[in-house]
């Protein structure tokens, strides 16, 4: 069944910003990253798409993320931390843990050891970021211990970006020459995200090995407009109530939308619990049979009222287009003052999830 709210995803446009992104980087490997369920585009769908595509191996954030993916066979890596509690399944599910302390490493170490299974490792090194990773003066030693671990393959190294736009150039230069002294005989150097890859070549360049790509591979944030990536995916909604009102009746909460003339008011099935931002009340836009129609009134939870004059032709069940490559989760953002990640994160589990192929 049709229903109200629907996220048609296109895999084709995720495949083909993928491949754009694999021969910008090149000969340095694209590890996406899939966090939140694929930046709820739908991890597993996603997965497979990329993986027919060209890539070998996924990022997540959580242990919960990267246990689902390996039940369907793909090899996953944990990007930020671990608590002690998932270590057990994460080393029994052969997933590639992060190292962002000498006592984790002893963790991991000791679990590994329980169950007589080597765990692959990569370390975090706190280049800049403040919010995890091994401290950059303490990097050097920790990993020279870790090393000598017998349960713990160390196969890798990273680090991520606080700012990888140009106005952070500066600082993000001096990240990547000191990520660079200590990364010797890796078989994995890696950063990430988006904005570094397509901001800072040298990220993409010997002696770094791999790149962490997310947002980008939906077609948003700067790496979008520098590689001409596409937004893959539109939300729509349903007309479900068209009224004439006149002159001086409130629209939706708190009195702040009055009609200053006779209008052809519309309800819309979508609110802030399908993602759609309280910021766009009185300001956002939607698209109904090609023409923007103001959002009149206070988004509220399930609904919100549209100006429909000038709208010819239109009926209870039409299709109502939230989001596509004229009205962009960027857009919606910027109205938000916010980013395009929290968007996407927003996007609500009653949304039925619609793939193209």
């Amino acid at each position: 069944m049709k229903a109200r709210v629907q996220l048609e995803v296109d895999l084709t446009a995720i495949t083909d910003n993928y491949q754009k992104i694999a021969v910008h980087v090149a000969p340095c490997v694209v590890l996406p990253v899939i966090k939140y369920d694929g930046y709820n585009m739908g991890a597993l769908r996603v997965a497979k798409t990329l993986k027919k595509a060209g890539a070998s191996r996924f990022f997540t954030a959580t242990a919960n993320e990267a246990l689902e993916l390996c039940k369907h066979g793909f090899e996953v890596q944990i990007a930020g931390n671990v608590a002690p509690f998932e270590i057990p399944d994460l080393i029994n599910a052969g997933v590639i843990c992060p190292i962002n302390s000498l006592d984790g490493a002893h963790l991991l170490n000791a679990e590994a050891a329980r169950q007589k299974k080597r765990v692959e490792v990569h370390f975090q090194v706190d280049t800049g970021m403040g919010r995890d990773g091994i401290p950059l003066d303490k990097a050097q030693r920790t990993i020279d211990e870790a090393r000598k671990l017998p349960w713990l393959n160390c196969s890798g190294i990273y680090s991520h970006f606080p700012g990888a736009l140009p106005e952070f150039s500066a600082f993000t230069k001096r990240q990547i020459i000191e990520l660079k002294k200590i990364s010797q005989n890796w078989q994995c150097i890696h950063w990430g995200g988006s904005d570094g890859m397509a901001n800072y070549n040298t990220t993409t360049q010997a002696p770094f090995t791999h790149c962490r790509v997310g947002l980008a591979l939906y077609g948003l944030g700067s790496a979008a407009m520098i590689l001409d990536l596409k937004q893959v995916f539109t939300l729509k909604s349903t007309l479900v109530l068209i009224r004439e009102l006149p002159a001086g009746s409130n629209i939706g909460y708190n009195f702040t939308h009055t009609l200053k003339q006779r209008t052809r008011v519309g309800t819309v099935a979508i609110g802030y619990a399908d993602g759609l931002p309280i910021a766009l009340s009185n300001c956002g836009e939607v698209i109904i049979h090609g023409h923007r129609c103001p959002i009149i009134g206070r988004v509220s939870m399930d609904y919100i009222t549209v100006d429909l004059n000038g709208v010819p032709a239109i009926a209870v069940g039409d299709e109502v287009v939230c989001l596509n490559s004229e009205i962009t989760a960027t857009d919606w953002a910027e109205l938000k003052q916010t980013h395009s990640h929290e968007i996407l994160c927003s996007l609500g589990n009653r949304i039925k999830r619609i793939y193209k192929i």
